[in-house]
């Protein structure tokens, strides 16, 4: 019986339009996910106005939702790399859905604070999940680019966020921006059941799914491909009781620690930014409506910067253009904090600032991607996910502190260098010390190349 690489299948052939299915549908999730994380942030001053919170109180509003994202991450890898990617998606946006319309009925900050939890519980399973099902699906030459432009959608969901909030909440309330980035969820959770197929790399793991494999590559590959064919993948399947023990595996030891601590500081700016730049602007006098429109170059320009690095990545390495992205975040940094204070000025640097900073966080996913085998990869992308948002956590309580402190928005950037050096450098160790490669060597926890079994 003929046997084919599936990856070496894929490779040969131009991104068809099943590949492009799956990446507009994941694209879609995505942008779900930044709308709903973004929400927070914008009707923050709202918050504030109603319930007679000061800013040390909103906090724990923004902080439990990151915490939320943290631990989805961290449960939904696992899960997704032994029951599927695509159940874990179509889970995580009923479950986030549900949560934000749940948040719309709160009337105190502690119930509010503790559905953001749940509700980024759900968020974080969503993200990593659905930029793994598109890594699954893409050429390799392809794979930098089609990753961060599913990326893309936080930021665009960013930008919707902010005007779609500012809305809302000039029409009616901010309950009702709730109520929308609930209702969007569980409408698109019915699209996806529908329409978006399991990822072929993970099917090639489930001898009992080949007939669905050979199915589902009919419609990925211009190519007659008989019944009979096996499938195998050439890499090693990490022989680990638990997907998340591999990921510290000697062979992956060093590469996973320098992901995620570039990762948690390339989040511990950018959420620093996301949660506390409306709020920070409007202290130095912007109207809500500069703010809201600082707050949205900051997201067109990361949408932007998503779209370029990929094909960097692809073309100059993805070390190299990872490290490059934030150096250039760090003289940005600086020149916002010396910049004037007026919109435009300010609004032409964030938006280059914003190209730098998100990016960078489109691209430790990719680096994740590449780096870990198929048996541990949703695992590997879902955990650096998921301990970056603690970076994002830090992000946001040191917002928190600092604003509390009394500093403003020039001062806290210069602050962000600092995370901005050690992301340099996690980056730089794991370029020379753990280089990303699709076919990593064997590893102490055991390896093995997957093969399909074989039809009846």
């Amino acid at each position: 019986m003929p046997t084919l690489d599936l990856q070496s299948l894929i490779d040969r052939h131009k991104v068809g339009n099943m590949q492009r299915r799956v990446l507009l549908l994941c694209l879609g999730v995505v942008t779900l996910d930044g709308i709903d994380v973004a929400m927070v942030s914008y009707i923050g001053p709202s918050l504030i106005s109603d319930w007679g919170l000061t800013k040390a109180q909103l906090g724990p509003v923004i902080t439990s939702g990151l915490l939320g994202l943290a631990l989805g991450s961290l449960v939904a890898g696992p899960l997704a790399d032994r029951i599927g990617r695509r159940k874990v998606i179509i889970a995580s946006l009923v479950f986030f859905g549900l949560m934000s319309l749940a948040t719309a009925l709160t009337t105190d900050i502690v119930w509010f604070s503790i559905l953001r939890l749940l509700t980024g519980f759900g968020l974080g399973a969503a993200l990593p999940n659905a930029t793994t099902l598109v890594s699954e699906y893409a050429p390799s030459r392809r794979r930098s680019a089609m990753m961060s432009l599913t990326y893309c959608g936080m930021t665009l969901g960013g930008a919707i966020a902010g005007y779609l909030t500012n809305l809302l909440v000039q029409v009616a309330s901010w309950h009702w921006a709730l109520v929308v980035g609930g209702i969007l969820p569980l409408a698109y959770a019915i699209i996806i059941a529908s329409a978006l197929p399991e990822s072929p790399k993970f099917l090639v793991r489930h001898s009992t799914r080949h007939d669905e494999l050979v199915s589902l590559m009919k419609r990925v590959v211009p190519e007659d491909i008989p019944s009979d064919t096996r499938f195998s993948l050439d890499e090693p399947a990490v022989a680990a009781k638990l997907p998340v023990t591999g990921l510290v595996a000697r062979r992956y030891r060093t590469g996973t620690l320098t992901i995620w601590v570039g990762f948690v500081a390339a989040f511990f700016i950018v959420y620093l930014m996301n949660s506390w730049m409306p709020i920070m602007m409007t202290d130095v006098g912007f109207s809500l409506t500069a703010a809201a429109t600082l707050g949205l170059l900051l997201q067109v320009g990361g949408t932007i910067g998503n779209l370029g690095i990929g094909w960097l990545m692809d073309r100059f390495g993805l070390h190299l253009t990872v490290a490059a992205a934030m150096a250039c975040a760090a003289v940005m940094l600086v020149l916002v904090a010396l910049a004037p204070q007026e919109v435009i000025v300010l609004g032409i640097l964030i938006f280059v600032l914003g190209m730098f900073t998100n990016t960078v966080g489109t691209g430790f996913p990719i680096l994740s991607a590449a780096f870990y085998p198929t048996s541990i990869r949703a695992t590997g992308t879902s955990w650096a996910t998921g301990i970056a948002r603690f970076g994002a956590i830090a992000g946001a309580a040191a917002g928190t502190a600092l604003v509390a402190a009394g500093l403003d928005y020039r001062q806290v950037f210069l602050v962000l260098l600092i995370p901005a050096a050690v992301c340099i450098l996690a980056v730089t160790i794991k370029g020379r010390h753990a280089p990303t490669s699709d076919c990593p060597a064997r590893t102490d926890v055991g390896a093995a190349t997957v093969t399909s079994a074989a039809a009846p």
